[in-house]
C-alpha cells in the first residue's frame, strides 16, 4: 500500500540544497580587485601618486595589474583607468639627467624602445629612448617623446624643430 510509505525526505532535502547551489554559484558576486584610476589629469612624464591616482574595485581579470611606482608614458585624463601600456617603471630605461624631446615617431615605438637618431643635414647617430609614444588616436599628432643624453639635447631639439631628424626603432 503506497500510502503507509514514509514520505521521500532525504530526496526533498537534497533537491532543496542543490537548487540553494545551483542559485548561489549563479548570483555569486565577481571577485574583485583593487586597480588605480586617475583622478586629476596626469602629464606624460609624471610620476603616479596617492595624489593624483584612487584605487576603485573592478573584476578580477578585467585589467592588468599596473605597478603603484610608475611614470605616465602618455597623458591620461581624469577619471581613466590606467593601463599597463599607459606606464612604465619609475626606475626605467631613461638614464638620469637625460632630456626629453617631442618629435615624431614611428607608430610601433613604444615607451623604453631604443632608437637611433639621425640628424638628416649631418649624418650623425645619437642613441635615444623613447620616452612617450605615439597616442592610438588616429586624429592626434604623429609625435611622441625621445629621451636623450644633455650632451646631445640641444641638438636634437633643434634638428628636430625643423622636422631634420629621422627616428629608426629595432623591430626584434
Amino acid at each position: 500500500m503506497l500510502w503507509l510509505q514514509s514520505p521521500p525526505f532525504g530526496r526533498w532535502v537534497a533537491a532543496g540544497l542543490l537548487v540553494v547551489v545551483a542559485i548561489w554559484v549563479e548570483f555569486r558576486p565577481d571577485p574583485l580587485v583593487d586597480h588605480p584610476f586617475a583622478i586629476e589629469a596626469i602629464a606624460v612624464g609624471e610620476e603616479l601618486t596617492s595624489l593624483n591616482t584612487e584605487t576603485r574595485r573592478i573584476p578580477l581579470g578585467l585589467l592588468d595589474q599596473v605597478q603603484p611606482e610608475a611614470v605616465a608614458t602618455r597623458a591620461i585624463e581624469n577619471g581613466e583607468p590606467i593601463l599597463a601600456s599607459d606606464v612604465r617603471d619609475a626606475d626605467s630605461a631613461i638614464p638620469a639627467g637625460w632630456w626629453v624631446i617631442s618629435a615624431d615617431v614611428p607608430a610601433i615605438a613604444r615607451a623604453g624602445d631604443q632608437v637611433k637618431i639621425v640628424l638628416l643635414d649631418s649624418g650623425k647617430v645619437i642613441e635615444g629612448v623613447i620616452a612617450s609614444s605615439v597616442p592610438d588616436d588616429p586624429f592626434a599628432a604623429a609625435s611622441g617623446g625621445i629621451a636623450v643624453a644633455a650632451a646631445s639635447a640641444s641638438e636634437v631639439a633643434m634638428a628636430a624643430a625643423d622636422s631634420r631628424i629621422a627616428v629608426l626603432v629595432s623591430t626584434g
